[in-house]
């Protein structure tokens, strides 16, 4: 049924992508860019100097990459890793530092930050100075990452400017709402051998939707409604540092800094109709501090080669408070419920290695990373009955767990400039792991697990310029994530709305991955097509596992197939949902899953319908998952993985008059949920945004974007079971539906 759905999406959707690819071909011949970039004699390399810029008179570093056919789809994908989009498997974090994918690089290194990212520090450095952008495609030597994708070196111009002041005003207002106002502040300067950036901002948003969950009985009979109407105030402090110090002997220090207090606070009212109605009143208040130092230092070491040097050390505490209040329709009574959760996420890495040449065509780097990740979590929920004392409120569920994981990996990296069009890259990396996890017994005892692991995780990385304008790259890797401990303890899923409890044993997940890109440049910086397959192989893949303990009928402990086996009458199935947490699940691992499919981008500049200075940009992807259901046995996708998606942004900037505009669409197909109490597919809403910029003033911009415009997040049916959904028999139905307000937000910014 899975592989017949998937069938016949790509039926949908292959007419759409033979009309996109009839448009590219016809873009090799007629293709005729603004302007031409200057290339060099390895055909990987794509350099746009300062000057092909000035016609958009840009204000900041992000202003000019907006205009980089392809780099616009990197900032939107990490925009949206960053935000959580996406969820599921390919968005696992990566262990360290990484150094695959598409990467953003500054004078060929990494920012040495995690919180304190790239894509922040972008807006933040100002158009004047940036020498120039090199677009790089594939494995490439000299560099501080190995990327099969695409990479973005940005040259900032050594003493460009001595101070800069960047400034921006950001006013955003959801529709039938108080607006928002959040302002910015960044000054760059130099003095001496010392470039440095300096910036505050302060954050203030708000987020609103509507939801309206419609509930049916096991046949269909609708039983209630519940509407629900939330708000979220955020507030925040947002200060960076960024420094760089050039010494004499030709050796760069960089160093970066941040802190970034903030709070949240929430309101929730909950209203409901139908059978057995009462309404609820969720406050929800969080304070959370993060701080981060991280630097590098590279120096040439002559015959030993270039040393670098790469460190962070960040923390985050948070403090979430959540008071639940009861009533009947109208009018909350009394607060029935407090959820607290206390977190503190302290993390240390520092990695060093020496890149040398060892022939004429050869370069090897060997080096070493460190990583000591200490995470803390406690969880408590306190409840009361109506006909309790109203003082009087009873710990429910409690949960303290301390993790400790110690990270070492050994690396050699090995480059291979076999000719001019063809690069080989390998690396040979061995991880060494321990992590301890306490959970702290509520008599203060300790129940400790204490696990090491040891990684091996080769790679090989071939690029082949077949013309100066086709490449192939291919890309084999064995990839570990890291763990996510939030899922070491217990919490309240906000989202499914009920308890769940926490697994201090899982593993991280490994896997193979196979891929191969063939992309074709237009001439004369027309654009461009990527089009790439892509093969996964799992082997403890993380997804909810069955976390029941299954008795018989003499109380003697079973597995769970011996269970269904018996079979289970309703008393001995009544007994287990009794007994502890019952019928219940958790984050687990799977012994083993697979996914396949294939990547299309692809980016066009409209010169050849007379509008040179407009692009159109393009991404599909659809990938067949495939796991055992560890609640019903059967085969699946992943979870919340949506199979196909489809991007598409316009841009057009009319550089005459200082104006540009432009659009994006988001859509994703279909996904679900899988728990061991309900089966929950949802439908995303397409996301359509508009925008448009003018510039007022030499130096000074205005830009109107309007956000979420159909108005509409999505709409799922979750089916809720009895017990456990093997026993097929469903309880009820509720059919949610979101919406969101339309917004609109206006900023100014400028420089001086």
């Amino acid at each position: 049924m899975a592989s017949q759905k998937h069938l016949t999406a790509i039926k949908k959707t292959f007419p759409t992508l033979l009309i996109s690819t009839a448009i590219f071909t016809i873009g090799v011949n007629m293709a005729m860019a603004a302007q031409t970039v200057t290339s060099t004699e390895d055909a990987s390399v794509v350099t746009y100097e300062r000057d092909f810029f000035d016609q958009y008179a840009p204000v900041t570093l992000l202003d000019m990459l907006q205009r980089v056919p392809g780099v616009p789809e990197i900032l939107n994908e990490n925009r949206r890793q960053r935000g959580g989009g996406g969820g599921g498997a390919n968005n696992r974090a990566e262990r360290g530092f990484g150094s695959g994918g598409d990467q953003i690089l500054i004078d060929g290194k990494r920012l040495a930050g995690k919180s304190n990212n790239i894509d922040d520090t972008l807006g933040r450095i100002s158009a004047d100075q940036v020498e120039r952008v090199e677009l790089i495609r594939g494995a490439s030597s000299g560099l501080d990452v190995q990327s099969q994708g695409l990479v973005i070196n940005i040259i900032l111009a050594a003493g460009a400017s001595t101070s800069t002041t960047f400034w921006k005003v950001t006013s955003e207002t959801k529709v039938g709402h108080e607006a928002g106002l959040e302002f910015l502040v960044s000054h760059s300067g130099s003095t001496g051998n010392l470039d440095y950036t300096v910036s505050g901002e302060r954050t203030s948003n708000n987020g609103y939707f509507d939801r309206t969950d419609t509930i049916f009985d096991a046949v269909g009979n609708q039983t209630g409604v519940k509407k629900i109407d939330p708000e979220f105030n955020f507030r925040g402090f947002n200060l960076n540092t960024n420094l760089a110090y050039n010494f004499e002997s030709g050796a760069v220090l960089r160093l970066n800094g941040l802190f970034k207090p903030q709070s949240m606070k929430g309101e929730e009212i909950r209203i409901e109709t139908g059978d057995d109605p009462e309404d609820v009143l969720w406050n929800t208040k969080r304070d959370s501090d993060e701080w981060e130092l991280g630097g590098d230092y590279s120096q040439n070491l002559g015959s030993l080669g270039n040393l670098k040097v790469l460190f962070v050390v960040n923390q985050e505490k948070s403090d979430d408070t959540v008071d639940r209040f009861l009533g009947t329709p109208g009018v909350p009574q009394f607060q029935n419920k407090t959820e607290i959760e206390i977190e503190n996420k302290r993390e240390k890495i520092f990695r060093a290695s020496l890149t040398k040449g060892i022939f004429e065509s050869q370069t090897i780097e060997i080096g070493g990373e460190a990583a000591i990740n200490n995470f803390d979590k406690q969880f408590q929920l306190f409840d009361r009955d109506a006909e309790s004392d109203p003082l009087l409120f009873q710990q429910d569920e409690s949960d303290n767990v301390k993790i400790k994981e110690n990270r070492y990996e050994v690396f050699a990296h090995h480059t291979y400039n076999h000719s001019s069009n063809l690069v080989i890259q390998s690396s040979l990396t061995t991880e060494f792991s321990k992590i301890v996890a306490d959970n702290i017994l509520p008599d203060g005892g300790i129940s400790r697990r204490d696990t090491s692991f040891t990684f091996f995780k080769p790679r090989v990385n071939i690029r082949y310029d077949v013309t100066n304008r086709d490449q192939l790259r291919a890309t084999v890797e064995r990839k570990v994530s890291q763990l996510d401990f939030d899922n070491f303890v217990a919490e309240f899923d906000q989202r499914s709305e009920q308890f769940r409890v926490g697994n201090t044993n899982i593993v991280p997940e490994r896997l193979w991955e196979f891929s191969l890109a063939y992309e074709h440049r237009l001439a004369n910086d027309g654009g461009s097509i990527v089009i790439e397959p892509f093969y996964r192989r799992y082997t403890d893949y993380i997804t909810f596992v069955d976390f029941t303990e299954y008795q018989d009928f003499g109380g003697n402990i079973i597995d769970r197939e011996t269970f269904f086996a018996l079979p289970p009458t309703i008393a001995l199935r009544d007994m287990i949902d009794d007994l502890g947490s019952g019928f219940t699940s958790a984050s687990g691992n799977v012994d083993e899953a697979t996914s396949y499919g294939i990547n299309v981008k692809g980016n066009l500049r409209l010169g050849f319908i007379g509008l040179p200075q407009a692009t159109v940009s393009a991404t599909y992807k659809y990938e067949n998952t495939n796991v055992v259901d560890q609640f019903t046995r059967l085969e699946r996708d992943f979870e919340r993985i949506n199979p196909q998606s489809f991007d598409l942004d316009f841009r057009h900037d009319i550089t005459d008059i200082g104006f540009s505009y432009g659009f994006s669409l988001r859509h994703r197909t279909d996904a679900a949920t899988y728990d061991i109490r309900y089966y929950w597919p949802f439908s995303p809403q397409f996301n359509v945004q508009a925008f448009a910029e003018y510039q007022l003033f030499e130096g000074i911009k205005l830009r109107v974007e309007a956000k979420q415009l159909t108005g509409r997040r999505g709409i799922s049916n979750r089916i809720n079971y009895v017990d456990h959904i093997r026993f097929d028999e469903i309880s009820s139905v509720e059919r949610r539906r979101t919406d969101a307000p339309q917004e609109i937000e206006v900023s100014i910014q400028g420089t001086f």
